[in-house]
């Protein structure tokens, strides 16, 4: 039986590129060092992975989430796991008379129909009256908090609840529900410690908490930045669970990024892509740690992953995986997605972007299309190194006299820094290609004043002097020969 492997390691077998990619890229190997390459490595900094987990941390108040009604917490989890919307249901009891059952039954119909004005006058109409006893009430103030909560009015739902808790006449597993339900609303209304005296009270409670409780205080305590306490907490409720919630992992991992804890979050992650692998933000945090541990070969994995589930969207996205195919010697793969993504508007046309789809292109050996790339982005820069590596891509092909135009054009736009010498040296030696001698050796002369290149340009001078001359003598020779011959007839 084939043993099951990860995303990052099938992702480490290089799976999307092409058999014709492969050869291309192998062929292109031999003459690629990493040495040349490093530049393109992006940067993972670890004040980014503390940031994200930062960002995480905000983020784990719920969402807006349904109240769990008097029938107990079983309906309400079952609700949620279908998704489908039912209105709380009330059992006729005893004490519950005719007409407030049918008052209330009316108002979670309504509830149900997005009727909230209609239902709220129904309950008022039992809290008011002098004919309705407690436990009726009760029952109706229960009901409006139900009201509130689902227009989303949580802080209107929390006070209904507090008042059908305060009021004394609901069954005690009711009041346990609301005060579950209250824990939840105020963590939702970022009264944290309002929530957690709620949480604490309804635990206080419970002879065997379930794996959520736990897991919402959690939450609370995460909040409220006391990571011991939630970390101690939201083991507690990974312990409990045979199938954890995805936010209970967010909540233990960003505890541990927040303290830099990158060893001990770094398997948590490997198990959560595998378990929830269309989740980017495991992936994002994966990646990055990876890197900031030295894997780098498990990091460009994780992000080719990525790429795989088009997960990588902005341009600063799309053009950092390229990077890494550039850096990891694949430069047909970078060159794919750069040109795919500057012409569909993915990759901001930066001077940058440009550059990096040029540099791409000339690493595979693809010279003519590295040129409009490198126009693109020479015209964007404010020095003129561009022009000079886009004159030299014209050499590669022999074209002398644009490589002539385009190092000239380099030359005078300047900010060539230690380049300059060699700049001068290649326009001496694209000049000399086009038989402009006299300029070749001007341009030498030039290359001469900078030390790294001063001995071959000097070379390239005394060769050129020495051709003129003879070229001169042949001349002188000629002329010679030709006034002799017009003597003579």
């Amino acid at each position: 039986m084939t043993e099951k492997r990860s995303m990052i390691e099938k992702c480490m077998t290089k799976k999307d590129m092409t058999e014709g990619d492969m050869i291309r890229e192998t062929m292109t190997k031999k003459t690629i060092t990493k040495k040349t390459m490093t530049r393109y490595m992006p940067s993972y900094r670890t004040s980014a992975i503390v940031f994200c987990a930062v960002i995480w941390a905000v983020m784990f108040a719920p969402a807006p989430f349904a109240i769990q009604g008097i029938s107990g917490t079983d309906k309400v989890q079952a609700q949620e796991q279908d998704g489908k919307r039912r209105k709380p249901k009330t059992r006729r009891s005893q004490v519950l008379g005719k007409q407030a059952f049918n008052k209330i039954t009316a108002a979670q119909e309504a509830i149900t129909n997005d009727e909230h004005d209609k239902a709220l006058n129904l309950l008022n109409d039992i809290l008011r009256g002098d004919r309705y006893k407690p436990y009726e009430k009760g029952v109706a103030q229960q009901t409006i908090g139900f009201v509130w909560a689902d227009k989303g009015d949580y802080e209107r739902a929390g006070r209904a609840f507090e008042r059908a808790i305060n009021m004394g006449v609901l069954p005690e597993q009711v009041e346990n529900d609301l005060i579950f339900n209250l824990a939840q609303i105020y963590l939702a209304e970022d009264q944290p410690k309002r929530s957690l005296a709620y949480l604490n009270r309804w635990l206080k409670k419970t002879d065997d908490p379930p794996a959520s409780a736990y897991g919402l205080r959690a939450q609370i305590y995460l909040v409220l930045d006391d990571l011991g306490r939630a970390e101690k907490d939201i083991k507690v409720a990974l312990k409990k669970s045979e199938n954890p919630k995805e936010s209970w992992y967010r909540v233990l991992l960003s505890i541990l990024l927040q303290q830099e804890r990158y060893k001990e979050a770094l398997p948590i992650l490997e198990l959560v892509v595998d378990k929830f692998p269309g989740k980017k933000p495991f992936w994002q945090q994966l990646s990055a740690i990876y890197f900031e541990r030295g894997m780098e070969e498990k990091g460009f994995a994780a992000q080719q992953a990525m790429h795989a589930q088009d997960m990588l969207t902005t341009s600063k996205e799309l053009s950092r995986i390229a990077q890494l195919y550039l850096y990891y010697d694949y430069p047909y793969k970078a060159a794919r997605i750069l040109d795919e993504g500057l012409k569909n508007g993915d990759i901001e046309k930066t001077e940058k972007n440009w550059e990096l789809l040029a540099n791409s292109w000339m690493h595979a050996r693809e010279w003519k299309r590295s040129r409009r790339p490198l126009l693109n982005a020479a015209q964007k820069s404010k020095g003129g190194k561009l022009y000079v590596q886009l004159g030299e891509a014209y050499i590669q092909d022999e074209d002398w006299s644009n490589a002539e135009k385009y190092l000239k054009r380099g030359i005078k736009k300047g900010k060539l820094e230690k380049r300059i010498g060699h700049a001068w040296l290649v326009l001496g030696i694209t000049q000399n290609r086009l038989g402009k001698y006299e300029e070749a050796i001007k341009s030498f002369r030039e290359a001469g004043e900078y030390d790294e290149v001063a001995r071959d340009a000097f070379r390239w001078v005394r060769s050129l002097e020495r051709r003129l001359a003879r070229m001169r003598r042949e001349r002188e020779a000629k002329e010679r020969e030709a006034q002799r011959q017009a003597s003579e007839s």
